[in-house]
């Protein structure tokens, strides 16, 4: 069973668990670091905090930069962000994408795929107002626009 931590701002207290999901500013201030849009410091510093954690993935979520997955041994995935950069409401967008992340890891998805559908729905939900949901129809219709 997938066990994933929203450590918010407490990131290297966790170790040993199935993956995280923290946003850029948390992986900055774990590490004392600003990322910006150098990918050689996001690099360092995804590597670093799996190092730390002993995760078995990181999935830093980089706003309108997208997402990077980082697993051990394998090269880092960078997706691209899901919708337009117009965003109505980031309420509830982290939440969304470590709620989906770990559905899809526990129906046996690889942590690509979780990472990828994650992706879809924090895209979907960012584009609504207040605390929003996003279906199951709405995931399955996005990811078949997209391909």
């Amino acid at each position: 069973m997938p066990i994933l931590v929203d450590s918010r701002y407490r990131l290297l207290r966790y170790s040993g668990l199935t993956a995280c999901t923290p946003n850029e500013s948390e992986v900055e201030q774990a590490l004392g670091v600003r990322i910006n849009d150098d990918t050689r410091v996001l690099e360092r510093a995804g590597r670093e905090i799996l190092e730390q954690t002993k995760m078995q993935a990181v999935l830093i979520t980089r706003g309108s930069r997208g997402m990077a997955l980082f697993v051990p041994g394998a090269p880092t995935v960078h997706i691209p962000i899901f919708g337009s950069d117009e965003i109505a409401d980031v309420t509830g967008a982290g939440d969304t994408v470590m709620a989906t992340m770990a559905l899809a890891l526990a129906a046996g998805a690889t942590f690509e795929l979780a990472a990828r559908l994650a992706n879809y729905a924090g895209g979907l939900v960012v584009m609504k107002r207040g605390t929003a949901t996003v279906s199951a129809a709405e995931l399955r219709d996005a990811v078949n626009r997209d391909h």
